[in-house]
């Protein structure tokens, strides 16, 4: 891997709203989760399980879904599994640290392969639970529409370095 791909990727990812109408196909929403499969995870709990949706799902999913807009071709919808967090004793704040890193490989992954995706967390989980037909020990936590872009945004505002870095016990 070259010096600087990784980094222009993190550069290049956008929150996209607008899909084309245009399928995305299994082996990419495969390649997408084989990406958040190798995110890292408090104590390896790998507490997730994710599911794919797209069509009269998918559809019915954004109506209950204010942060959606449009009708994205797939929505990856993240689940905590209480069971087995629980049963794995696995810390509160962990489990939604191990999603977020999660939708953040599968984002980067998508940009590396030219598919768009946005996060959601607003929407009605119990809505979510029964047009997925969820089961109870599973509880959606986040929800990531995939497609490909109908427009890509321009890169927002960021802080500089100097605005976020402190350095701390640094010799110059």
């Amino acid at each position: 891997m070259k010096d600087g791909e990784i980094l222009k990727v993190i550069k290049e990812r956008r929150s996209i709203r607008k899909y084309a109408n245009k399928e995305v196909k299994k082996q990419s929403i495969e390649k997408l989760i084989e990406a958040a499969r190798w995110s890292p995870s408090g104590g390896n709990l790998q507490p997730y399980i994710i599911k794919a949706v797209r069509g009269e799902k998918a559809c019915k999913v954004t109506t209950f879904s204010p942060g959606i807009y449009g009708d994205p071709p797939v929505i990856l919808v993240f689940c905590i599994d209480e069971k087995q967090f629980k049963e794995k004793g696995g810390d509160e704040p962990i489990k939604y640290m191990d999603i977020a890193v999660a939708a953040q490989n599968v984002c980067l992954e998508a940009t590396n392969i030219n598919l768009g995706t946005c996060f959601s967390r607003s929407f009605n989980k119990e809505a979510v639970k029964k047009i997925l037909d969820i089961e109870e020990k599973l509880e959606p936590e986040l929800l990531v529409t995939v497609g490909h872009p109908d427009k890509i945004p321009s890169p927002p505002e960021k802080k500089s370095l100097d605005e976020l870095l402190e350095w701390v016990d640094w010799d110059e």
